[in-house]
């Protein structure tokens, strides 16, 4: 699917409010659109995942095909400052949902077939190690393509420390 048709993050996205899937598609729209809106913001947390100080842009469930099968991440983020571009898939999960192995490897098979640089997980789960995946994954599918882990409580961590220390440039 061309990179026309991806829906941009939305802050109040329309989807339905019922079950966890609707929940996990909000919260990803909102925190997309957030960090693409709020440039402080978007800076702190894909600074620490590698990408370049930059203009972030964010989409939500954009279409691949893996094999004989169409996927959909929840996310996209592409951080581009001047002819450098870094990319990355975004899978969250809310509530007491898990990361899945299998769904969390055929998204880096995807970011690997595409060139992007990194997929990025979100979800209430804590690694067990600092820089570990709470995920147990196969490590030859990370030679070409890095995988970071957010938790929930790092991203609003990282909220308040920028709205009530660090500030923004537009309050609104």
């Amino acid at each position: 699917m061309s990179e026309e048709t991806w829906l941009a993050a939305r802050l109040i996205p329309t989807s339905g409010i019922n079950g966890a899937e609707e929940q996990e598609r909000r919260a990803t729209s909102a925190l997309l659109a957030v960090m693409s809106a709020v440039r402080e913001f978007g800076r702190v947390l894909t600074q620490s995942l590698g990408a370049p100080a930059g203009t972030v842009q964010t989409f939500i469930e954009v279409p691949f095909k893996l094999g004989n099968q169409q996927l959909f991440p929840d996310g996209l983020i592409r951080v581009t400052r001047g002819q450098r571009q870094w990319t990355a898939l975004v899978e969250v999960k809310t509530g007491s949902n898990a990361l899945r192995t299998e769904q969390v490897e055929a998204y880096l098979d995807i970011a690997r077939e595409q060139g992007f640089d990194a997929l990025v997980t979100i979800s209430n789960e804590i690694a067990p190690v600092p820089g570990q995946h709470p995920t147990t994954i196969d490590r030859r599918k990370l030679r070409k393509v890095a995988l970071y882990h957010l938790p929930w409580t790092e991203i609003l961590t990282q909220a308040v420390v920028q709205k009530e220390y660090r500030g923004v440039a537009d309050p609104d």
